[in-house]
């Protein structure tokens, strides 16, 4: 089986990071690229930029895509952000002032307004169904690349680019519901581990992205994904394997991919490369940057995640 690439990219700032990274990846991704590109930026809060994407790491990826032979017409900017108004985490990170600096057509797209669904059954705690909606905008694009931010987080121990990708594309009243319960009150650990790791790979199937992105530039740690304790990391990672590029950072970041339910499972499934024997990591080793991030403070129950008919529930 011939090695996945992932870029490990650390330059001078943000902007250069990401360009960097997606630089030491160049001729596995421009074969995934289109007329139309898709960044999917993560607005967990319209306030807290340390939870939130950066728009230098917007910046850092434009730059790249128009130095490939045939760059995209159009490049969307597609989230669905927690947000007070729609199009405010726009408005306070400054997303606008990209649509002036480059001559390529950009548009700004709130996914909370949007009209054109597909829907998939996930599992909820009592093995009940449920319909997530799916956006048609972002599944139509013929090119889509996560744009995370390295952060800790509160079911999944860590959050990067393939959850980046799922919960905020999804209709944003059944993202809750990915956790295994209708209610953000009737959320019960460890169970919820247990869902929303089973639920985001069978949301995969159809939701991951053509290339994966984590900013660490500056990550978050303790308790994410909202919170406010920086760690200056210093890097940006990029690879056309979205489940590769999260199992790196996840080791940078100082946990064991291996013991981590979605690439465990996307693992077992041949969904993706999870185990860093099996990725050639570029510019920069994992020891040479690997920082021990802070934990939540619920990870005993995060790690018990494990449940015996996994397989036959992501098949179902």
């Amino acid at each position: 089986m011939s090695k996945v690439n992932v870029g490990l990219a650390r330059r001078e700032n943000r902007r250069q990071n990401v360009f960097g990274a997606l630089d030491l990846i160049r001729d596995d991704a421009i074969p995934k690229l289109a007329e139309q590109v898709m960044l999917k930026p993560n607005f967990l809060s319209s306030e807290n930029q340390l939870a939130s994407s950066h728009a230098d790491a917007m910046r850092g990826a434009i730059d790249f895509l128009l130095t490939v032979p045939n760059p995209p017409e159009e490049i969307l900017i597609a989230e669905g952000g927690n947000e007070t108004h729609s199009g405010r985490a726009f408005e306070n990170f400054g997303y606008h002032a990209l649509q002036k600096e480059y001559d390529i057509p950009i548009r700004l797209i709130d996914l909370n307004c949007e009209t054109r669904w597909e829907t998939v059954p996930i599992s909820l705690d009592d093995r009940t169904e449920y319909a997530v909606h799916m956006p048609k905008t972002v599944l139509d694009c013929p090119c889509t690349i996560s744009m995370a931010v390295a952060k800790t987080h509160d079911v999944t121990v860590v959050t990067l680019a393939l959850k980046n990708m799922i919960m905020g594309t999804i209709r944003k009243e059944d993202r809750v519901k990915m956790h295994g319960f209708p209610t953000h009150a009737e959320r019960l650990r460890p169970n919820e581990s247990k869902r929303l790791n089973i639920n985001l790979i069978r949301l995969a199937k159809y939701l991951k992205p053509d290339i994966g992105v984590i900013d660490g530039t500056v990550g978050l740690q303790g308790n994410g994904p909202g919170g406010t304790d920086a760690v200056h990391l210093g890097v940006a990672a990029a690879s056309t394997d979205v489940f590769a590029v999260d199992a790196v950072m996840t080791k940078v970041m100082g946990f064991e991919p291996a013991e981590q339910g979605l690439l465990h499972y996307a693992g077992q499934l041949g969904m993706g490369i999870t185990d860093l024997h099996d990725i050639d990591i570029l510019e920069n080793a994992v020891e040479t940057i690997a920082t021990s991030f802070k934990p939540h403070k619920w990870i005993e129950q995060q790690r018990q995640w494990r449940e015996p008919n996994a397989m036959a529930e992501i098949h179902a």
